[in-house]
């Protein structure tokens, strides 16, 4: 069982109206892209829900942090709050295992966060045609670069790329490559995100 406590002020303004439990489930379609803004929620159900209630777009751009305190405190699903800083508030080592076979948390499935197009991780020198994410400007100008960063800010990174993907998928690209991206910080969980994304 998990409690979420919101932050948005619309969120918390709906939740004082009801007199009940609301469960929140994420605005998006099991195994596909994470919806970061009120478009995203329309593209994805289309004509299958009535309202959204428009907060904006997100501001992280990544899933929530998944921790497990019911005994020693070990992080089930990476998210958007970087794994040393919260092993500095907790004054523990944490460490991340997303070898269990059993799926018990969100995010945990083989794939995961995909816009169903074949993406290859690390490449430095793409295919003909086929589009390209960077986290650093080039000096050459490319139709088929996608930056979701243009000087390795990863957390502007994070916060992009569910939009770069989805914009990507619209522009009906047959296959997407991915330059390397630090493993370290922010940078962890957007190469889970990309690793889950690219599995078939």
């Amino acid at each position: 069982m998990a409690v979420r406590f919101p932050k948005h002020n619309i969120t918390r303004k709906l939740l004082k109206k009801i007199n009940y439990p609301l469960a929140a489930p994420s605005a998006n379609i099991s195994t596909k892209i994470s919806a970061v803004s009120p478009e995203d929620v329309k593209d994805e159900f289309g004509k299958k829900i009535k309202f959204v209630l428009n907060g904006g777009r997100s501001k992280i751009g990544l899933e929530s942090t998944i921790i497990n305190l019911a005994s020693k405190p070990k992080i089930l699903r990476l998210g958007g709050i970087e794994i040393d800083k919260l092993s500095k508030v907790l004054g523990l080592k944490l460490r991340f295992n997303d070898n269990l076979k059993k799926i018990t948390y969100p995010g945990q499935g083989k794939i995961h966060y995909s816009p169903h197009i074949p993406i290859r991780l690390n490449i430095k020198n793409p295919k003909k045609g086929e589009a390209l994410i960077l986290i650093k400007k080039k000096k050459k100008i490319d139709k088929n670069f996608f930056y979701i960063t243009k000087n390795k800010n990863l957390e502007e990174a994070g916060k992009n790329l569910y939009k770069t993907l989805r914009n990507i998928k619209r522009k009906k690209y047959k296959s997407i490559s991915v330059e390397k991206i630090p493993n370290k910080g922010l940078g962890l969980t957007i190469n889970d995100r990309l690793k889950r994304a690219s599995n078939k």
